[in-house]
């Protein structure tokens, strides 16, 4: 029998939650899922099936597919200039900003820059898919759409990668103005 979604919530969070300590007292690659698991209550089964690799657990809140980010997006109206819609599109991520600004610290810590940038990598790609698409279906050629989606993706992973690797504290408005100062800078490749 399935969770109920508040109850998968719930789970979901917690388990998310002592992966976080177990990562901090143990070392991510030591961190060991069956313990993380064992610790809520649950299965090794059930943590996969909430998270499927232990770096999502850190990497969550930038969601694998961004599909908020597309919803986001084509909920702006279509003539509005594209900076401005991706920036509205960010600001409504469906993140715990206290939690978003612990991960980054953890991932900063416990992850090496490499990894970190292979995975900010992953999902720039992921959300030039997504701007692609609702580039086109706003009329856009396709590969006017193609260079826009990557040229909007790269500046905003751009200024997370800045934001992560900069000393703490992670200040969000930091990265609302970075993001925001990347983007200017991208601002006549989109013209």
């Amino acid at each position: 029998m399935s969770e109920t979604p508040r109850k998968a919530e719930r789970t979901r969070a917690a388990l998310r939650d002592a992966a976080l300590r177990h990562f901090v007292a143990d070392g991510f690659e030591a961190a060991s899922v069956p313990a993380i698991a064992a610790e809520v209550g649950v299965t090794e089964r059930t943590f996969y099936r909430h998270f499927a690799t232990k770096d999502e657990v850190l990497f969550g809140d930038l969601v694998t597919r961004l599909e908020w980010f597309r919803q986001a997006l084509r909920e702006r109206p279509a003539g509005e200039d594209l900076i401005r819609s991706v920036l509205a599109s960010l600001g409504s991520a469906p993140t715990d900003l206290r939690l978003m600004v612990e991960i980054a610290r953890l991932r900063s810590e416990l992850l090496s820059p490499e990894r970190i940038e292979r995975t900010f990598r992953d999902r720039q790609g992921a959300m030039a898919t997504e701007l692609r698409a609702v580039l086109v279906e706003r009329g856009v050629p396709e590969l006017a759409a193609a260079v826009r989606a990557e040229v909007v993706a790269g500046a905003v992973f751009a200024a997370l990668a800045v934001w992560t690797e900069s000393p703490a504290p992670h200040d969000l408005a930091r990265l609302g103005s970075l993001t925001a100062e990347a983007l200017e800078q991208v601002r006549p490749a989109l013209e």
